[in-house]
């Protein structure tokens, strides 16, 4: 084993041979030449218990390798959802502000269900009632799903705001939500479901 103990500890998932490195005082922040810790490795091979441990023993979450992803990010892009919501967690516990990252979004709907809204004013004429239109994540309505373009409605409100709330179900997810979802729809592996 290298002298790297807890990281290769991490990798095997060995939770009982991290408690006893942790117990002798190994440095929690070892890194290795990706600059990742025995942290990032757990999320990166969904140790959740192994994550709870070091979280608990004061690794720090905030730690980021030559990838410039924390240990919830590499979580994230595995899709290890459990982990991922812990480490979120611990990051929000360690008020670690999450990037800002605008990505688009948007959703189709009956262009008929939203004319249900009593301030609907619509910038273009002759829609049909079953045209399919975008709501996009600043409640602009469009007719093409690029967002600026063929706009049917922007006028941004309180009202506007919770009709599309309430009456719609519109929301933009989170990014451990969409995990979620793909997590959910990944086609599981042959190989793994006869394990």
């Amino acid at each position: 084993m290298s002298a790297l103990k807890l990281i290769e500890a991490a990798k095997a998932g060995d939770i009982e041979h991290i408690e006893a490195l942790i117990a002798d005082g190994e440095d929690l922040e070892q890194a290795d030449d990706y600059g990742w810790t025995a942290l990032n490795w757990a999320a990166g091979k969904c140790h959740a218990g192994i994550i709870q441990k070091l979280l608990d023993s004061g690794a720090n979450v905030t730690h980021t390798g030559r990838d410039k992803r924390t240990a919830y990010k590499i979580a994230l892009a595995a899709t290890h959802i459990e982990s991922a919501a812990l480490l979120q967690k611990a990051e929000q516990k360690a008020d670690l502000k999450p990037e800002s990252e605008a990505r688009p979004y948007c959703k189709a709907y009956v262009v008929e269900a939203l004319r249900k809204f009593s301030g609907w004013r619509e910038k273009l004429s002759n829609i049909d009632n079953d045209a399919i239109v975008f709501i996009h994540q600043d409640l602009s309505v469009t007719l093409a799903i690029s967002h600026g373009e063929n706009i049917v409605f922007d006028q941004s409100s309180y009202d506007w705001e919770r009709f599309c709330m309430e009456e719609l179900a519109f929301s933009v997810p989170t990014e451990l939500e969409l995990a979620a979802v793909f997590a959910a729809n990944k086609p599981v592996d042959s190989h793994q479901a006869q394990s």
